[in-house]
């Protein structure tokens, strides 16, 4: 999706997200207040919280991004502050956007560091129009406390920021060089935590991990968000971090499929060279459960030595490799620890035989598959 900071604040604030900060203090309501991550919801509590329209009002938008009491504001559930992040990108309404993700204070904060830096952000990032159609939302489960403490102390670093403008007279042209260098080490958590302590004024009470299933005009697409409950502001999101752990899983997963694929390679090879008769269509895999149709000439244990001796973690995925007359035509993988598919071709499924060749699909969604899906699809087509 279109990045809504794509200037120097941009980069400030993305950059921060997860930069070394100076000493922050506790709440002055609650000192030793701790984040606490509830747990997933089920199916019929996310209904029972949020909207299922595309629409999302004004009215709507202004209540989840008010300071209200935050029972209050949860009772909109992230359904409905995901909608409205992606009709403010419809709309090409900057402001609205970054007020999804970005407390008010914060909001207040960036658009001053943006006068700061002689930048006009809705002039510069506004005006651009999309049309995105959102087709589905899906939880993925929740955030950890580790996972959301870093947002919440980006939020005090841009409110500190705002508070420190005010504390200078609120004219950000008449700053001196120092209060400006001041003002920015501030904001990049570079301050000394002796001297300029940060006031803990943002927790979240709940976050979780959720995957956006959209069109963008017409053509299908998907994001990947983090979304989190701040206490007297509501939810808020950030795709920029949750998007960059989404890609590095499934590389990393893809990247895996493609090792498996060169070790078979590898394997088959020599066992056709020592006189092996590898002919036949079948399917070997990490474990016997996950063989199909292998003939009796084929040392399966030997395959798989050769696979672990190329690939040393190899023992953390389960995989399954379709071999058609002694080449690897396909390889799919899943990492035991958290179900993230990996898939070689990349992004595709088995579809079909022709002769001596395996036809495959691309498909836009991994994550509709698992790994015994994918395997009975293949059996299926082997049959």
């Amino acid at each position: 999706m279109k990045r809504i900071l794509a200037s120097v604040i941009a980069i400030t604030v993305i950059g921060t997200a997860f930069s070394g900060c100076g000493k922050v203090k506790g709440s002055k309501k609650d000192d030793d207040k701790d984040v606490v991550v509830s747990e997933a919801k089920s199916d019929n509590d996310s209904k029972d919280e949020t909207t299922q329209g595309d629409d999302v009002s004004d009215s709507s938008l202004n209540n989840v991004d008010s300071s209200a009491d935050s029972d209050n504001a949860s009772s909109y559930g992230y359904e409905d502050v995901i909608r409205a992040y992606f009709d403010a990108n419809n709309e090409g309404d900057v402001e609205k956007s970054i007020r999804t993700m970005y407390p008010d204070k914060a909001v207040d904060g960036m658009f001053k560091l943006a006068e700061l830096q002689g930048a006009d952000i809705e002039k510069e990032l506004g005006g651009i129009k999309t049309n995105y159609v959102i087709t589905d939302i899906v939880e993925e489960g929740p955030m950890t406390e580790k996972e959301i403490e870093p947002f919440m102390i980006l939020f005090d670093q841009m409110a500190g920021a705002f508070d420190k403008i005010e504390e200078y007279g609120g004219d950000v042209q008449a700053l001196s060089d120092e209060q400006r260098e001041e003002l920015y080490n501030l904001f990049m958590g570079y301050t000394d935590p002796e001297e300029d302590d940060i006031d803990r004024i943002y927790h979240a009470a709940e976050g979780y991990d959720v995957t956006v299933y959209y069109t963008n005009d017409g053509e299908p697409d998907e994001d990947y968000f983090y979304v989190y409950n701040v206490e007297g502001e509501g939810w808020k999101l950030n795709n920029s971090m949750r998007k960059f752990a989404k890609k590095a899983k499934n590389a990393a997963s893809n990247s895996t499929a493609k090792t498996v694929h060169t070790s078979f390679a590898i394997a088959l090879t020599d066992l056709d060279y020592d006189g092996t008769d590898v002919s036949g269509v079948y399917i070997i895999g990490s474990d016997d459960s996950m063989n199909y149709n292998v003939p009796s000439t084929i040392n399966v244990s030997e395959i798989r030595n050769t696979v672990g001796s190329e690939y040393d973690t190899i023992s953390k995925y389960d995989y399954f490799a379709i071999i058609v007359n002694g080449e690897c035509s396909y390889v799919a993988v899943c990492k035991k620890d958290d179900d993230n598919i990996g898939m070689y071709p990349v992004s595709n499924i088995p579809k079909a035989l022709n002769g001596d060749k395996l036809e495959t699909e691309e498909v836009s969604k991994i994550d509709n598959y698992t790994l015994d899906e994918l395997f009975e699809i293949s059996k299926d087509i082997i049959e």
